[in-house]
C-alpha cells in the first residue's frame, strides 16, 4: 500500500482548494452573466478569494482577484441598456463599491497570508531551536553518565594498588625491626616499586582520557622514521620483557620509512600496545612490525603469544570501561584504559586500528596510519627484495 509523505498532504490539499476556488468563481461569473437579479457581488466575489487564500499562494490570490475585478464589470457593460451608463447609476456604483470591496478584501487576505507565514516560520525556528536544545541535553546526559561511570570505575581500581601500597608500607616498618624479616625487604620493595608504577600507570590514563574529554587532542607534526621509533619502543619495554623471560622484537624492513604525523602521540599508542604485549603474555615473546602495504599505507602490526581475547570481548577491548583494573594482579581481566587512549589518539591522527585474537594463542594490533602522512616512498635496493633489520628475509614483515 503507497503511504503519502507528511509534506505531500499540504500541496494535496493546496492543489484540491485552488481548483475549488476557480471553480466556484467560473461558477458565479457564469450566474451573474446570465442572471438579470441583482447581485451582492461584492460577497459573491469574495467567496473565491477566501478559499484561494487557503493555499497560501498570494500569486494566485491576486491573480483572482484581477479576473474577478475585470469580471465585475464586463458584466455590468454587457447588461446595462445601450447608451444609458451614468457614473451616478446605482448598478454602477454597486459594482464600483464591489470592486473596492474585492480590492480590500484580497489585501486582507494578503496580510494575513503574511502573518500566517512568519508564525508558520516562527514555529519552524522554534521546533529547529527545540531540536537543538534536546539534542545537546542528552549529550550532556551522556557525558555526564560517561564522567560518573568512569569516576566510579576509577575510583574503584584505583583502591586496589593504593591498598596494596599500604599494605607493603605497613609490612616494611614491621621489617625494620624485626631481624629475620629483614630477608624479605627486597621482595617488598620491588612489588611497592611494581603497585606504585602500575598506579602511576593508571592516574595517567585517567588524566589523558579526562583531558581529551576536555579539549580534545592537539597534533604536532614532525617528520620522522617510523622504523626507528619502533626500534626505540622495542628497546624501551625490552628490559620488563626480559624480567619475565620473553622475548622482544622488531620486524622492520630494511628501507626506511619517513612519516610527517605527531610523534608523541605515536610514541604513545605504540608504548601502550607493546606495553599490554608484555603484561598479557607469559610465555613467548611480542613482535613490532612495519610494513607499507599496496596502497602505500603504514601499517605497525604488535604481535603477541599471550592470554588472547575471548572472542565476545574482541568488540569491546577499546571501550573505556571495560576493565581499569591491576592486569598484573587480575591478568584474565581485558586490557584497561590504555586501549580506550589508543583509539582515540589513532583516529586523531587519521588512522584505524584493529584486533585478532585467540584465547590461549595471542593478539595481534594492527594500526594503519594514512596513506597521505608518508613522506618519502621506499626504493629497495635491486627487485624490492633484500633482508630487513630483523632478518626475516625480506623487505615486509611477517604478517602483513
Amino acid at each position: 500500500m503507497e503511504t503519502t509523505s507528511p509534506r505531500t498532504l499540504p500541496l494535496v490539499f493546496a492543489r484540491a482548494a485552488g481548483t475549488l476556488a476557480a471553480l466556484l468563481a467560473l461558477t458565479e461569473v457564469f450566474l451573474d452573466w446570465l442572471t438579470t437579479i441583482s447581485l451582492n457581488v461584492s460577497i459573491l466575489y469574495s467567496l473565491p478569494l477566501v478559499v484561494a487564500a487557503v493555499t497560501r499562494s498570494r500569486r494566485l490570490l491576486w491573480s483572482m482577484a484581477l479576473f474577478l475585478l475585470a469580471t465585475t464589470f464586463a458584466v455590468y457593460s454587457v447588461q446595462i441598456p445601450v447608451h444609458t451608463f451614468s457614473v451616478r447609476q446605482e448598478h454602477f456604483v454597486n459594482r464600483t463599491l464591489a470592486g473596492v470591496v474585492l480590492v480590500l478584501t484580497a489585501g486582507l487576505l494578503h496580510v494575513g497570508m503574511i502573518g500566517l507565514d512568519l508564525l508558520e516560520a516562527q514555529r519552524r525556528s522554534l521546533q529547529a531551536q527545540n531540536e537543538e536544545l534536546d539534542r545537546r541535553r542528552r549529550e550532556v546526559e551522556a557525558l555526564s553518565d560517561r564522567r560518573t561511570r568512569f569516576l566510579a570505575s576509577a575510583s574503584h581500581d584505583l583502591r586496589g594498588p593504593i591498598h596494596t601500597i599500604s599494605l607493603m608500607a605497613e609490612v616494611l616498618c614491621r621489617s625494620a625491626n624485626v631481624s629475620h624479616l629483614t630477608v624479605h625487604v627486597p621482595d617488598i620493595a620491588h612489588r611497592l616499586q611494581a603497585n606504585a608504577a602500575a598506579l602511576a600507570d593508571l592516574v595517567g590514563d585517567v588524566l589523558d582520557v579526562a583531558r581529551s574529554d576536555a579539549v580534545g587532542v592537539e597534533l604536532h607534526l614532525t617528520d620522522f622514521c617510523l622504523c626507528d621509533l619502533l626500534a626505540a619502543e622495542c628497546a624501551r619495554a625490552r628490559a620488563l620483557a626480559e624480567a619475565k623471560d620473553l622475548w622482544l622484537r622488531p620486524e622492520v624492513p630494511a628501507y626506511p620509512i619517513r612519516v610527517r604525523t605527531d610523534r608523541v602521540k605515536l610514541v604513545r599508542i605504540v608504548g601502550n600496545l607493546v606495553g599490554n604485549a608484555v603484561k598479557f603474555t607469559r610465555t613467548g615473546g611480542v613482535t613490532v612490525a612495519a610494513a607499507l602495504d599496496p596502497t602505500n599505507t603504514p601499517l605497525i602490526c604488535v604481535r603477541d603469544t599471550g592470554i588472547g581475547i575471548a572472542p565476545d570481548q574482541v568488540g569491546r577491548v577499546f571501550g573505556e570501561f571495560v576493565q581499569l583494573g591491576n592486569p598484573e594482579s587480575d591478568p584474565g581481566q581485558g586490557c584497561g584504559l590504555g586501549l580506550t587512549i589508543c583509539h582515540r589518539l589513532v583516529e586523531a591522527l587519521g588512522g584505524s586500528i584493529a584486533v585478532e585474537s585467540q584465547p590461549g594463542i595471542g593478539s595481534e594490533f594492527t594500526v594503519r596510519l594514512p596513506a597521505a602522512c608518508v613522506v618519502k616512498t621506499p626504493e629497495p635496493a635491486g627487485d624490492g627484495e633484500g633482508p630487513n633489520r630483523s632478518g626475516t628475509g625480506n623487505g615486509q614483515p611477517k604478517g602483513f
